[in-house]
């Protein structure tokens, strides 16, 4: 049977993995669509500059003839200059002068003339907004997958810090037999207890131990530590041992933690020494740490 930190556990490690299933999905979106809104922006000013140069030929009737003269010469003087500087001789630099012009008269004839004039006035708006509607999706997308990142970190960092807790191993503790131990393996019990707490423990000498059975230190106290396997309430004795032990063992407190329940007379003595009692129905909240014996 699982705790309830497994199950907090097998629930953050759930979705954790689904959730960075979707930020894989959303990454590949946001290429994807980085990459279309790119495309479509460049086409967009692609047909402005096309758009840009058949400008003047609402004013200058002749200005294709212009347009292909000025831009085939300047295409053919680059390509002129590129060889000759590159190969070092004439001969194959204006041969490829002779190429570039032929090119560049190609080359601009068709941003004058294709697509048509009409094609082009409708294009152009019908780019501008794709790449509109592209950028807003890649946007959308970008603040989704930030969102989901942040909810991965917040799920991971509660992941880790429920298994750094200490949770589910007081709550396996918790699962054992608890109830029916006695003589040391109650003592050995409350060990794993008390460390898995975060405090250090030692055992006290045994024969001569002053009634103290456990010195239990957390940061800058001790507790003496009077520890009862019982199958019977926990009397007066009990307490008057760990209060003794206090001065002996030069402990700042006391405490008897039993897996049975105290006398009145037990919880009388206690209330007056400042020792504290955990017994069984306080057992479960001092292992999973709602109960401090620090305080």
């Amino acid at each position: 049977m699982l705790t309830p930190a497994e199950l907090d556990l097998a629930k953050l490690s759930s979705e954790v993995a689904d959730l960075e299933i979707e930020a894989e999905r959303l990454e590949k979106t946001r290429v994807s669509l980085a990459i279309a809104a790119a495309s479509l922006s460049f086409q967009a000013k692609s047909l402005r500059f096309i758009q840009w140069i058949r400008h003047p030929a609402k004013t200058i009737e002749s200005w294709p003839v212009i347009a292909m003269v000025n831009g085939s010469l300047v295409a053919g003087g680059l390509v002129l200059l590129f060889i000759g500087l590159i190969y070092g001789t004439w001969d194959r630099a204006v041969f490829g002068m002779f190429l570039g012009t032929c090119a560049g008269v190609g080359l601009i004839a068709i941003l004058l003339f294709v697509p048509s004039d009409a094609i082009l006035s409708a294009a152009i708006p019908e780019a501008v907004a794709k790449a509109r509607i592209r950028s807003a999706s890649l946007q959308d997308t970008i603040v989704l997958l930030h969102v989901i990142k942040q909810r991965l970190h917040t799920r991971r960092s509660e992941h880790d810090e429920l298994l750094a807790s200490g949770k589910l191993q007081r709550e396996k503790l918790l699962q054992r037999n608890w109830r029916d131990m006695r003589g040391n393996e109650w003592e050995d019990y409350l060990i794993e207890v008390c460390c898995a707490l975060g405090a250090n423990v030692r055992r006290t000498a045994g024969v001569g131990d002053q009634g103290v059975d456990l010195i239990v230190d957390f940061e800058s106290r001790s507790l003496a530590v009077q520890a009862k396997g019982y199958g019977f309430p926990v009397g007066n004795s009990a307490v008057q041992e760990a209060v003794a032990g206090v001065a002996h063992y030069r402990c700042n407190a006391s405490a008897v933690i039993t897996n049975s329940r105290f006398t009145k007379g037990a919880k009388e003595l206690a209330v007056s020494n400042r020792c504290i009692l955990i017994g069984e129905d306080e057992f479960a909240d001092f292992v999973l740490g709602k109960i401090s014996i620090w305080a």
